[in-house]
């Protein structure tokens, strides 16, 4: 039996919800999100934004026109801070969105590397829910936890992946 990467399980459970696209801009620490999207993309359609924010402002407006819920995603650093004008906007409408997070790999978060930060913090105020996965094997029930949180509690989800 093939092992399934991460980040095709993360877009399997997104398929399974209904959920056919997804906002972005593509940084290198989504390379393999990335990967990802082109081998599925007969059910995940990319939306290539100009910049996070328009992004994570397009995932919200989608359940507010649509009624689906919307996911964006912002890469390690900078890109994850870009996502705050669109979550803050979700989180004071009660709109529910989720938001995947890049971060840089673990064995690197404690060693200065570039775009290196601890994102929690910045999300608490903002998420209804924000979790960073440990393992890429718990990728799928998080991000399962991550739309029914963002369902059940009206407002964004935030999963953070290394």
């Amino acid at each position: 039996m093939a092992k399934i990467k991460g980040a095709n399980a993360v877009l399997d459970v997104m398929y399974k919800w209904g959920i056919d696209h997804l906002y972005g801009f593509p940084g290198g620490s989504f390379d393999s999100t990335m990967n990802a999207i082109y081998e599925m993309q007969d059910k995940i359609k990319f939306i290539e934004v100009r910049h996070e924010e328009a992004g994570a402002l397009a995932a919200s407006a989608e359940y507010k026109l649509t009624g689906k819920l919307g996911v964006c995603m912002g890469s390690a650093g900078p890109g994850a801070i870009h996502l705050m004008n669109g979550l803050y906007d979700a989180k004071y409408d009660k709109t529910p969105m989720v938001a995947l997070v890049a971060n840089v790999p673990t064995p690197r978060q404690d060693i200065n590397f570039f775009q290196a930060f601890d994102e929690m913090p910045w999300f608490r105020d903002v998420a209804v829910w924000v979790h960073q996965a440990k393992t890429k094997e718990a990728l799928p029930v998080l991000m399962d936890t991550a739309i029914r949180q963002a369902y059940a509690k009206k407002g964004p989800a935030v999963l953070v992946i290394p």
